[in-house]
């Protein structure tokens, strides 16, 4: 297990954004939080990010998480926000090298561990210019890059919360980012994502977490908790599924 939540809930203003969250996210799967605008999904993540505050239990590797330092923390975790913005003169492979300060790496590791991630996700045309000058798509790509870099380095198996990675990236990159979320898995880490995609959500995740109004109103395995009943329930929309050739599904929108 990397994580567990039992009983969470947030409040503002005296209104519950998230109540009664409880689950377990566990090395080697990757997990989608599913459901429309203002569910709280984002908000969820934030809470495992140790973000915002919550009430109920929050643990990781089977320990309190909240006494943790943001150093500590960091050796365990690596989140992206769904917006995030850097204002700093700062190239792309200064950007990534960032990722290796909570780690005690000597500066030929950090190279090492730079350009190893550099080709990974194919951006070596990217390193030298200014993060601030590149386009949205590309500014996502190195955020992926770097919370990867530090992913990579967090010991038996870290935690991967990514809140919307594809929202800005062309369907090439989409498809990196699949197979590097798999690879991730494959490598006994734990991946969290927020999607918006349920196709997406029901090929790539493992098991989905579904929230509606704050509450967690599916959990489980993806082919079987993403159902058209589900999707009437809570996204509101009429869907059929057809078998995609491979033995799984994919949804079709009906227009009425």
């Amino acid at each position: 297990m990397v994580m567990r939540l039992k009983d969470i809930r947030v409040e503002r203003n005296q209104r519950a954004i998230l109540q009664n969250i409880s689950g377990e996210f566990q090395r080697g799967k990757i997990y989608a939080l599913l459901g429309p605008n203002g569910a709280g999904k984002s908000t969820l993540m934030q809470v495992m990010a140790q973000l915002l505050g919550s009430q109920g239990e929050l643990e990781m590797a089977g320990q309190d998480a909240r006494p943790l330092t943001p150093e500590k923390l960091a050796q365990q975790l690596a989140y992206l926000p769904q917006h995030s913005q850097l204002q700093f003169p700062l190239s792309v492979e200064e950007v990534l090298a960032l990722a290796t300060m909570p780690f005690e790496l000597r500066r030929l590791e950090q190279r090492q561990q730079v350009k190893k991630a550099v080709a990974l996700w194919g951006i070596e045309h990217l390193v030298a210019k200014d993060f601030r000058q590149l386009s949205g798509g590309e500014q996502q790509r190195c955020q992926l890059a770097r919370t990867f870099i530090q992913l990579s380095n967090c010991a038996d198996g870290g935690i991967w919360l990514l809140d919307e990675p594809t929202s800005s990236l062309d369907l090439e990159h989409q498809q990196q980012l699949q197979q590097i979320c798999k690879q991730a898995a494959a490598a006994g880490h734990c991946i969290v994502l927020v999607l918006h995609d349920l196709n997406l959500a029901m090929g790539l995740a493992d098991e989905v977490w579904v929230l509606e109004q704050g509450q967690l109103v599916a959990q489980g395995e993806s082919q079987q908790v993403l159902t058209a009943e589900l999707v009437k329930q809570v996204f509101k929309v009429n869907a059929r599924t057809l078998e995609d050739g491979s033995g799984g599904r994919v949804f079709i929108y009906d227009q009425n």
